[in-house]
């Protein structure tokens, strides 16, 4: 295993948080933030959510895919130095497994947009097109960024009291 310095570190002395593991959650969780935009835009004539899904089923079936990332997106949002000790002990252990429920939704997710681009008989669709590749993307750097397993490893240690 690769070990980084310093200047890998942020302020609590944890790696950093890679900048493309930002944008892996938000290409993972791409349902969940479209629907958000959709209920919170005031304008009933713009549907938004018919521009990415052809149905709802497309929709429900795309959330259910990107609910295998909430956890790990869940996990790191709480990825800060606690008090509590045994509870930062237990949360480093069940961090230090959630590349794979990112992996399983990354291949989850190409399978969905390969069965859709099958089934729209292969006729082009643009937006299916990038999806395919920033699903592509996302799995190829889960795959193999060497920074991503010192990252999965580290947790913040716990605040100590003196």
């Amino acid at each position: 295993m690769t070990r980084y310095g310093p200047e890998y570190w942020d302020k609590y002395g944890a790696y950093r948080t890679p900048i493309a593991f930002h944008l892996s959650l938000i290409v993972l969780l791409r349902s969940y933030l479209i629907w958000l935009v959709a209920a919170l835009s005031r304008r009933p004539e713009l549907d938004i959510m018919s521009l990415f899904f052809k149905s709802k089923e497309d929709f429900f079936i795309a959330i259910s895919i990107a609910a295998l990332a909430l956890m790990p997106t869940v996990l790191f949002c709480v990825r800060r130095p606690q008090e509590n000790i045994k509870s930062a002990q237990r949360l480093a252990v069940i961090w230090r497994f959630m590349r794979w429920p990112l992996l399983l939704c990354a291949v989850v997710d190409i399978a969905w947009l390969i069965y859709q681009a099958a089934h729209s008989h292969y006729q082009f669709s643009f937006l299916l097109a990038c999806q395919i590749v920033l699903v592509l993307w996302v799995l190829l750097y889960l795959v193999s960024s060497r920074y991503l397993s010192v990252f999965f490893n580290d947790w913040p240690d716990p605040i100590s009291n003196k």
